[in-house]
């Protein structure tokens, strides 16, 4: 699925939160966006945690009437997986991959 639906480049530029969101690439920043934690860029300071957010978070997660939860059999591979998860009905909205078992994979 990969390869087919991605683009692939022969060169890449990648770069780190700290390279994003420090003082090397953009001289003042008035916010960083992305999971909340202290892994912030040394330059934006320590975080600063929105009081209620985690808890809103998993409420919203483990509500039945928001999330379900699909088993699959043993046996399966990491492709079997993405097929599944691609071709099911209804359609998944999102896919949570909390033990990091879609691993491998490049475009």
């Amino acid at each position: 699925i990969f390869p087919t639906y991605t683009q692939h480049q022969r060169i890449k530029l990648s770069a780190s939160g700290q390279e994003l969101g420090g003082a090397m690439l953009f001289p003042s920043r008035i916010g960083f966006s992305g999971t909340p934690s202290d892994l912030l860029p040394l330059d934006l300071g320590r975080c600063g945690y929105e009081e209620g957010s985690d808890g809103q978070m998993l409420h919203v997660l483990t509500d039945p009437a928001v999330v379900s939860v699909d088993s699959v059999a043993s046996g399966w591979t990491v492709d079997s997986l993405l097929q599944r998860v691609a071709t099911a009905e209804p359609r998944f909205h999102a896919l949570i991959d909390t033990g990091a078992l879609i691993t491998g994979l490049g475009n």
